[in-house]
């Protein structure tokens, strides 16, 4: 059997002691994986081992909910259940499968007429299993999740090696399998970061623009803006192609393409109108120095009170000391900022309000939340008095109801954005007022 990587092993290692040992007490049990494979290697010699990991990309859970999660890993159990006899009639699957994490492991014997796996065999039953769950993640899921997420099949055969304890090649046969799989889900990653870099080339980023409502003054403060790549790819939704700039090494380059294509296209912004602009907290000082020095130039009613950087509030967590010294230079200048994310996590409250931003957006993910339960309005309540205390206003954004804005509303928030009042789109789209 191959040598697996000490990090595959490191990750095999890991992810045996979660399957074997028992969460709340930490004391060790006896699992069904385990004893399947121990008896097929006293039994027969060999078993093979599919690690199926599932990817993620953008921002799932905020658009489907924090349930969409449960429903694909249960999708991806019963589509494997399916492939007995089938997709898998190659060999003969022992086990249950079991799952880890987003992950699951797949237990295959060598068919009852051979004594070993074929590698063809095994390749074969590997290739068929990632193109079926494709399909299934393609047809059988919510429009829109088959671009959230991949997935990426592993495989290796494990052998009975009286020179390893059992545990030693139990963690050398998984490590092989999920090492196979992480070599396959980074050909993905390549093939993704390949198309960003062909779209900044080829100036192939399209803006969109959303507007920024305030029912209570009856207006349109200005746009929050995002960028998508080509139709035939997953880069196509917004939050997909951002998760995969930042994954990549052109997060520097898609930031200044993505800029310039947005103040661009930005056309009848009128003279008081906001533009919030996406960035990473990193890039805070280049963009600010091309936004001083081509903005106007590009689009004369961006002066820089007029334009306001929007970084995430994981952001502000690395490199805290240079990003706040950044953000308070970009200030300086007479830029804005944004903050967003709020909601999702309390620990950077704290550098928020040392950041002193003048917006704030609280997270899709807790005003999609807003309904009997109690819990997400006294959160949006305490982060009402907490924008008011740090001088900034609030925004809610993915509201996609108007009984969402009616809480949000009643609880104190005043400023909005989502399909409530408009989807994203290319133009800056007016917003219609009932009389």
């Amino acid at each position: 059997m191959e040598r697996p990587t000490d990090e595959a092993l490191r990750k095999a290692q890991t992810t045996l002691r979660g399957l074997v040992s028992d969460g709340p007490t930490r004391l060790p049990s006896l699992n069904q994986v385990a004893d399947s494979i121990r008896l097929e290697l006293e039994d027969r010699g060999s078993v093979a081992i599919l690690y199926v990991s599932l990817g993620h990309y953008g921002r799932l859970e905020p658009v489907f909910g924090w349930r969409i999660v449960a429903e694909i890993l249960d999708a991806v159990a019963a589509n494997l259940e399916g492939m007995v006899g089938n997709a898998l009639r190659r060999l003969d699957v022992i086990s249950d499968f079991t799952l880890t994490d987003d992950a699951f492991i797949v237990l295959l014997s060598p068919p009852r007429s051979a004594t070993v796996i074929a590698d063809d065999d095994l390749v074969a039953v590997t290739r068929r299993v990632y193109e079926r769950l494709q399909s299934m993640l393609l047809n059988d899921l919510a429009p829109g999740v088959y671009d959230r997420v991949h997935p990426s099949v592993g495989s290796a055969v494990l052998v009975a090696d009286d020179t390893l304890t059992f545990e030693q090649n139990l963690q050398r046969g998984l490590a092989l399998a999920m090492q196979a799989a992480d070599e396959q889900a980074a050909v993905y990653d390549r093939d993704l970061e390949g198309i960003l870099a062909d779209c900044i080339a080829r100036g192939d980023l399209e803006p969109l623009f959303e507007p920024v409502v305030d029912p209570g003054a009856r207006e349109v403060i200005g746009y929050r803006s995002t960028v998508r790549g080509p139709f035939y790819s997953p880069l196509r939704l917004p939050d997909v192609l951002l998760d995969v700039a930042r994954r990549s090494q052109v997060l520097a380059s898609y930031g200044v393409a993505a800029r310039e294509a947005t103040v661009s296209a930005a056309v009848g912004l009128r003279p008081d109108d906001l533009l919030f602009l996406g960035c990473a907290a990193n890039e805070l000082p280049n963009a600010a120095v091309v936004a001083l020095s081509e903005f106007y130039s590009l689009n004369q009613t961006l002066v820089p009170q007029h334009v306001v950087f929007e970084i995430d509030a994981d952001d502000l967590g690395a490199n805290t000391a240079s990003t706040l010294r950044t953000i308070e230079d970009v200030h300086g200048l007479g830029f804005q900022l944004c903050v967003s994310g709020l909601g999702a996590q309390f620990t950077v409250l704290e550098l928020i309000a040392e950041a002193h931003p003048e917006y704030l957006c609280l997270d899709p993910v807790l005003v999609a939340a807003l309904g009997d339960d109690v819990t997400p309005v006294e959160v949006v309540q305490l982060l009402v008095r907490f924008a008011a205390r740090v001088g900034a206003q609030l925004i809610a954004t993915g509201v996609r109801d108007e009984e969402q804005q009616r809480v949000l509303a009643r609880n104190g928030v005043e400023l909005f954005c989502g399909e409530v009042f408009a989807r994203p789109d290319t133009r800056l789209q007016q917003v219609s007022f009932p009389e």
